[in-house]
This record gives C-alpha cells, structure tokens and sequence, in this order.
C-alpha cells in the first residue's frame, strides 16, 4: 500500500511542475547574475561604496589606529550591508518592469514562486559577494580580533544575507510598478529587515566578544523563524503581487 500511496503522490508532484521548480528558479537566477556581471559598473559601484563605507567608519569611530567596541563593529558591519542591498534589490524586478522583460517572465510554464525563488537566489549571491569583501576589510580597518570565531561570523553574515535576499526579493516586487520604486524601497526595507537586523547585530556582537556558536543559537532561531514567516507570506501573496 505504502509504494502505490508513493508513486501517486510523486504522480502528482510531477503534474503540479515540483520538478521544474528549482531548475526554473536557477535559470532565472543565472540570468540575472550574467546581466548583472555583464554591467560590471553597477556591481563595481556596490562594493566601491561597502569599501569607502568601511574606511570612512574606521577613521570615525576610532581614529585607525584603536580598536572598535563589539557594539560599534557590529552596528557598522550590518548597517554597510543594509545599505548594499538597498543597492542591489533597487534593480531586481524594476529591470524587468523598465525593459518590458516581465511580460516573458510572466508567459513562462511555472509558478510565480520560482519566479520570485530565482531573484533570491540572484540577491543572495550579490551579498555574499559584498560581505566577501565586506567582513575583511571589516575584520582589518575596524581591528576587529576574530581568531578562530570567523567561520561562525561567516555564518551569521550568509544566514542573514539569505535573510536580507527574501526580504529585498520581495519589497522589490511589490514596488516594481510605482514610480517612485526607488524611494519606496528604501522605506519599505526598513521595517521589513528589522527582524533580520537585529538578531544579526546581536549575533555579530557576541561573536566578536569572544563567543562561540552556541551563544548565538538563539539569534540563530530568529533569523530561521523570520526565513519561515516570510517564505509563508511569499506563498500565499506573491501570485498576486506580479499581476499589475
């Protein structure tokens, strides 16, 4: 009974595209990064900012010479990646509304989550990319002493990248047909990542403290919580979000 119960279910899965999904959203997602890494200026200019951002903190908060407080040093790492994937999600679905491009997206055989999947996926790449350069130069213009703790800093930083990327994919939809998207972004993105923000602020603090992972587990569970409230909105709103 169990292997029929099986096959009818995968029968199922297969005619409702499940299949599909993930190949989808990845060919969606390549295509953004080949136009993004095509136009190497828009990406060059993120992370001339994250570099000028970090350099300027380091003079302001402590001279360039002493080192930076927990508190400071985390404030200022997620504050620059805050700022960056403003930058970056700016672009993401307003491309496509601008280049008349949403159309053919609309026109293809799979869901709207795959859609809305393989611009997270695009925006997740583009933040790992800035915090690769970010955490760094952070660790050196800030004197941040790390040690053996990076791996988890590194850690923290790519959950809540993944966390910034769902939120910003999202905001990016819901404004991509008002005129002024850029500006709605920016205030948008603001209340919407503050569930990522702060428990990352946290987690980033404590790690430069001198803690380990199981001291950050509890922001560790926030950034998942916030990953699966937002996956649950995604689902149930998003098909509505790309009708104009």
């Amino acid at each position: 009974m169990v292997v029929p119960g099986l096959g009818i279910c995968l029968a199922v899965l297969a005619y409702a595209g499940i299949y599909e999904f993930p190949k989808t959203a990845y060919l969606i997602a390549e295509k953004d990064l080949r136009a993004e890494f095509r136009r190497s200026y828009e990406m060059l200019s993120i992370l001339t900012f994250v570099l000028g951002s970090v350099l300027i903190c380091s003079f302001a908060w402590s001279g360039g010479a002493l080192g930076t407080s927990p508190e400071v040093g985390a404030a200022t790492i997620w504050i620059i990646t805050f700022f960056a994937s403003i930058l970056t999600f700016t672009t993401s679905f307003a491309r496509e509304a601008d280049k008349g491009t949403l159309g053919g997206l609309k026109t293809l055989p799979c869901s709207p989550l795959a859609i809305l999947t393989g611009k997270i996926i695009y925006g997740t790449v583009l933040l790992f990319v800035v915090e690769c350069v970010l955490i760094p130069f952070s660790i050196i213009f800030l004197n941040l002493d790390l040690g053996a703790r990076f791996p988890a800093l590194l850690l923290v930083c790519l959950l809540g990248a993944v966390g910034l990327a769902f939120a910003g994919s999202f905001v990016s939809g819901l404004v991509m047909f008002s005129e002024g998207k850029t500006l709605l972004l920016s205030f948008l993105l603001i209340p919407v990542c503050i569930p990522v923000l702060m428990p990352a602020v946290s987690a980033t603090e404590k790690i430069i403290r001198e803690s380990g992972i199981a001291e950050v587990l509890p922001e560790l569970k926030l950034l998942t919580a916030f990953l699966f409230m937002i996956t649950a909105v995604m689902i149930l709103t998003f098909k509505f979000v790309l009708e104009e």
